[in-house]
């Protein structure tokens, strides 16, 4: 059996992958250290509750989820990462950016 910590560690990895982010803007979006982050994804590092709760808060999802490894799949990237865009703005922002891609979405379908 996989330790958990390297498993924790390869899903890390993925998420941030999935979301086209560096260490140091999971870093930022988390409040971690780069380098802690990096230690995490290679299983280095015994990461406490506390931790494991910033890093599902930066993802825009629960601790549970994390212990699972994401589905890799190209849609689940593509969602992953309009969620990530979305997540810190505000609701009239959201609206808008909504409105626009949707309207984007028309137009394309009509090439």
């Amino acid at each position: 059996m996989e330790d958990i910590y390297r498993r924790l560690g390869r899903s890390v990895r993925q998420r941030r992958l999935l979301l086209g982010w560096t260490q140091e803007e999971l870093g930022e979006a988390s409040g971690l250290h780069p380098s802690y982050i990096g230690q995490i994804e290679r299983g280095i590092k015994k990461v406490s509750l506390r931790t494991l709760s910033l890093l599902a808060q930066a993802f825009g999802t629960t601790a549970g989820d994390i212990l699972d490894e994401p589905d890799p799949g190209p849609r689940r990237a593509w969602e992953a990462r309009i969620d990530a865009l979305l997540r810190d703005k505000p609701s009239r922002q959201k609206a808008i950016l909504y409105s626009t891609l949707r309207h984007l979405s028309r137009q394309l379908g009509s090439l």
